[in-house]
Order: C-alpha cells, then structure tokens, then sequence
C-alpha cells in the first residue's frame, strides 16, 4: 500500500480534474480504509453543522448514502459493460469525497461565524465542487462525455440523498 502522501496528492488532483480516477489504489485494505474514512469525516463535519441530529440518525443516512452511490456507480457501470472499474471508481468517489468534506470542515467555521448567507453559499460551492468531481469520475469510468459524467453524478447524487433522507424518517 502507498504512504499517505502520494494518496492524498492523488485524490487531491483528481479534485482538481487534472488525474484520472483509474489510478486509484484497489487493494482491499485501501478501499475500506477510504470509505471507513469518508463514513467518519462526514460524520463529524454532520455533527458539526448541526448537532441536534441523532448521532445515529446522522450515522445511518450515511452509511445509506454510501452504500447507495455504490449500488448505483456499479449499475452504471454495468450499464456501460465496464464493471472492472467499480473499485477504483467507488475509491476515487469516496476519496475525493473525504477531501472535499475535509475542506469544507476547514471552511464552515469561518462561515457558520459569518451568518447563515455565507454558510449557505459555502455549502453551495462545495456542493457544485463535489457533483463536477464526481462527475469527472464517472465521466472517465464510463468512458462517457463530461455533460453526461455530471449528469449521472447528479442522478447517483439526489438519489443517494433521498433515499439516505427515507432510511431516518426525514
């Protein structure tokens, strides 16, 4: 398994479009220890903006929305006759992910002081940061145009959201 360094300066590049998720590591150990990270860094960024929800609520929509995105990238795959590239696909969805949340963690203190208006327009630019990165990943994994990337990225989203949203009730 790589160190730590080169992984997050890939998921790091990957955010910024510039590196295809296919170089993802897929090694058992890495993939769970990637999604265990995401599961942990949205839950404490959740708890974080807002704290009145039941941590297992919080936990629960998660680990929902996540098994979601799978079941769904690997769908799409499927769809595409391309499943060989579902881990490292989910991996670079779920790394990318973590990054992205852990920057949003970095910048919501500064906005939750600065009023609810810079809270929602932060919370705006990482969500269209995190539907064009997932889209870039499904665009490269289903060998696809960009449009069509976000567009599944889209769909894979607001599903994932809903149906994480039904599994606590909300």
């Amino acid at each position: 398994m790589p160190g730590m360094k080169p992984i997050i300066e890939l998921f790091w590049q990957i955010c910024l479009l510039r590196q295809s998720p296919a170089y993802v590591p897929t090694q058992g150990l890495f993939v769970a220890l990637v999604i265990v990270a995401n599961v942990i860094g949205s839950l404490l960024v959740s708890l974080g903006f807002d704290s009145e929800v039941p941590l297992l609520d919080t936990l629960t929509s998660i680990i929902v929305g996540q098994t979601v995105v799978a079941l769904l990238v690997l769908l799409a795959l499927a769809l595409r006759n391309v499943t060989g590239r579902f881990v490292a696909t989910v991996t670079a969805w779920f790394g990318c992910d973590l990054i992205i949340t852990a920057c949003f963690a970095l910048v919501l203190p500064i906005s939750l002081m600065l009023g609810e208006v810079a809270t929602s327009l932060a919370f705006l630019m990482f969500l269209i940061w995190s539907v064009a990165v997932e889209g870039f990943i499904m665009q490269r994994a289903l060998g696809v145009q960009l449009a069509m990337g976000i567009g599944v990225a889209m769909a894979i989203s607001l599903l994932s959201v809903a149906v994480s949203q039904i599994a606590v009730g909300a």
